[in-house]
């Protein structure tokens, strides 16, 4: 059986998940890295929709390999996984894909001799939720528990919020107003889709990480702080808006989840973290790899307000 003392300086990783947003990234920064060998799980079916071959042949471009395989289908798992050395999902969906889909990929794994799996959580500390509260949290808990009782290392990375879109939420960059809810001041942290991808394929060779949270961070920041970058770029003053506090925003989770609206709860919930600071993330590894500069929300703000942007004295 291989162990990632006895693997050698090659690595097979198969990537499940591979032709989303984050899963694309995630397999190009594998690629990047000398001492892979990168597999794609491909379900039936995935390269008649175009945009998805896109990204699939991109990656071949790169040096990936495709292997046919379906998280719903257990059986196709096995060959699948056959020789992998590390498992990286981006999977995306619901119960049937983030828990049974997973916790099946994570025994064939572990059953075929990988060491590792990096399962798709890619959030705030979704271990500190409460529970029933956000929805998607409370899936990947429950795979997340189910994986560790496989027997396999699992590595959890939680980056806080995805950086990229913050600089529309809230905002209102024609009326020049913003919106959140509290008093603005409240921290939280948030991490490019880029860098995240980054940090998890660096992650997923590193032999001397154990088993649990990597969380990192991009940028803590606030409402306010954001503001303030925003008002500086386009040199335009924006008026603040408060909807409410977490009190509020408790209320409307709870009338949501009572109602059975898992969408409007699921943004209650993650609204409610990120005002109250409850799964916040602590301890950043950042520096375990200190050549990955990550982009701050002024980076991404600048790119994002482009020729709106006025420059800065």
């Amino acid at each position: 059986m291989r162990t990632k003392e006895t693997v050698g300086d090659r690595y097979s990783v198969l990537m499940a998940g591979s032709t989303g947003t984050l899963g694309s990234r995630i397999a190009h920064h594998l690629l990047a890295q000398p001492a892979v060998d990168l597999r794609l799980l491909l379900r039936k079916g995935v390269m008649s929709d175009p945009v998805k071959k896109q990204a699939v042949h991109a990656l071949q471009a790169q040096g990936a390999h495709t292997v046919s395989g379906d998280v719903t289908d257990p059986e196709s798992l096995r060959q699948a996984t056959d020789g992998v050395d590390i498992v990286v999902s981006a999977l995306q969906g619901g119960p049937d894909i983030i828990v049974e889909g997973q916790v099946a990929l994570a025994r064939a794994a572990h059953e075929q001799g990988a060491w590792r799996l990096i399962p798709s959580d890619f959030a705030l500390n979704l271990f500190a939720a409460t529970p029933g509260e956000h929805p998607a949290f409370d899936l990947r808990r429950e795979a997340d528990q189910a994986i560790a009782e496989i027997g396999i290392e699992h590595i959890h990375v939680l980056n806080g919020a995805f950086l990229d879109g913050m600089v529309g939420m809230g905002f209102d960059h024609t009326a020049h107003t913003v919106s959140y809810w509290g008093s603005g001041d409240e921290v939280f942290e948030a991490t490019t889709v880029e860098d995240t991808a980054r940090f998890t394929a660096r992650a997923a060779l590193d032999r001397d990480l154990i088993s649990g949270p990597f969380p990192i961070i991009g940028d803590q920041l606030s409402v306010n702080a954001m503001t303030e970058v925003v008002e500086r770029l386009t040199a335009a003053p924006y008026t603040r808006r408060s909807n409410g506090s977490a009190e509020d925003l408790r209320a409307m989770l709870e009338e949501a989840r009572d109602r059975g609206d898992v969408d409007a709860q699921t943004g209650a919930a993650y609204q409610l973290y990120m005002t109250t600071g409850q799964t916040r993330v602590s301890d950043p590894q950042n520096g375990r790899y200190p050549d990955i500069t990550a982009a701050t929300f002024e980076d991404v703000a600048r790119r994002a307000l482009g020729a709106n942007s006025a420059t800065p004295a």
